[in-house]
């Protein structure tokens, strides 16, 4: 199963979408965006955490701008009407102000949250946030894989700096996971039974198995560039035909997929880590994870198994066998009492709830005069500065590229 953190990765994005309104009072300090002041939360919030709001608001509109047919490749869009997840429509420029300020207002309700309920983090996990977040930072989220792309060189330039990105993004992703294991996890303040989560999994998850067979082979040459030849008709057929075989030995009982499994790393090297034994997950995760597999089983039977054949088209499909669970008592209650599953389904059971109550929250915040927004510099940041026209390649640009690639001279 996914582990807990990367859940509640997912599960930041998913909470940042918050309701916010009402009129706030004017301040022309520029040096902060936001301030609360109660006996419960003393915090301000510096310009550059409103602009990277801005930053993210203007890549989301982007998206959905992009699939409007005024749009244009290299051509600003904020007078464009949108329509975002939810349906509804706006003008991008006015969606990317209030998505803005809603991405704002989320990081001040979380604080106060924190703050209200007790919730408290490990101090090594902040600053294991933080470091991740200065390589980000100064490298590039895709530094492993060797290409650098500094976050800096992107930010720096809006006025963002790594306070403000850090704060944003990586301090708020821990607090956030304090807040819903204080809140959800046991001994929370809301505590979800061992039982109620149990309920939740027989309702709301699939069980299922599955073995992928390669119906292609790959090679490397010397330059370590690898090459997928899909088989010819023939050897596809046979090959299909005998997991066709598998699946019907498995739904009526006559071998267990262990059984399978033990067979088809014989026969055709598979290998552990690419199977699927005895998981349970939600339909969307399944989904996302392999839609062709999440089809397959919508349609299936408890204890029944088919063959499910993905990228047919290309040079590299891959033949599934696939068996949907039943998901019993005693298998969910094993899979309960495992820590990583525990956290991931409560993650799944609870996510909109603390998504509604940071909605709640924003609101009643906005409206307490304990907040202080900085409108009159907030509304100075055009939502369209984050475009850049990009350079436009001439038919002489890319004969000069060839003379230099070739070592010639213009001189």
């Amino acid at each position: 199963m996914k582990p807990f953190q990367k859940v509640l990765a997912a599960l930041l994005a998913a909470v940042l979408i918050v309701s916010a309104a009402g009129c706030m009072p004017m301040s022309l300090n520029k040096e902060w965006s936001y301030k609360y002041s109660d006996k419960t939360l003393d915090k301000q919030y510096d310009i550059g955490v409103y602009i990277y709001s801005l930053y993210q608001a203007y890549n989301s509109a982007k998206t959905y701008a992009e699939k409007s047919d005024k749009y244009k490749d290299n051509e600003p869009f904020m007078d464009i009407e949108i329509t975002d997840d939810d349906n509804k429509k706006a003008v991008a420029k006015d969606w990317i102000k209030k998505e803005a300020d809603k991405i704002s207002m989320n990081l001040v309700a979380l604080d106060y949250l924190c703050a209200k309920d007790g919730a408290t983090w490990d101090e090594a996990a902040m600053t294991s946030a933080k470091e991740t977040a200065q390589n980000t930072w100064d490298m590039g989220p895709y530094a492993s894989y060797g290409y650098f792309q500094p976050q800096k060189d992107e930010l720096q330039k809006f006025g963002i700096s790594f306070e403000s990105f850090n704060l944003s993004v990586y301090e708020a992703n821990v607090k956030q996971t304090a807040l819903f294991k204080k809140l959800y996890d046991k001994g929370g303040l809301e505590e979800v039974k061992d039982s109620e989560l149990a309920s939740y999994i027989k309702k709301e998850y699939t069980g299922y198995s599955y073995i992928p067979v390669h119906l292609y082979t790959s090679s490397t040459d010397a330059d370590n560039n690898s090459t997928s030849t899909k088989f010819d008709a023939k050897k596809t057929k046979k090959v299909t035909g005998e997991l066709e075989d598998y699946a019907k030995a498995i739904s009526n009982g006559s071998k267990k997929f262990s059984d399978v499994l033990e067979a088809a790393k014989k026969d055709y090297g598979v290998s552990d880590s690419d199977v699927k034994q005895d998981q349970a997950d939600t339909a969307d995760n399944i989904k996302s994870d392999n839609e062709d597999v999440y089809n397959a089983l919508q349609k299936m039977k408890n204890g029944e198994a088919k063959v499910v054949t993905v990228g047919a088209d290309g040079d590299s499909p891959i033949a599934y066998v696939v068996v949907k669970n039943e998901l019993t008592d005693k298998f969910v209650n094993n899979y309960v009492a495992d820590e990583n599953n525990h956290s991931t389904a409560l993650s799944n059971m609870k996510k909109d709830d603390l998504t509604d109550l940071l909605e709640k929250t924003a609101d009643e915040l906005k409206k307490s005069s304990s907040l202080s927004v900085n409108e009159g510099v907030i509304n100075s940041y055009d939502p369209g500065m984050f475009f850049v026209k990009a350079e436009e390649t001439t038919a002489a640009d890319a004969s000069d590229d060839e003379s230099s690639d070739d070592g010639s001279s213009a001189e």
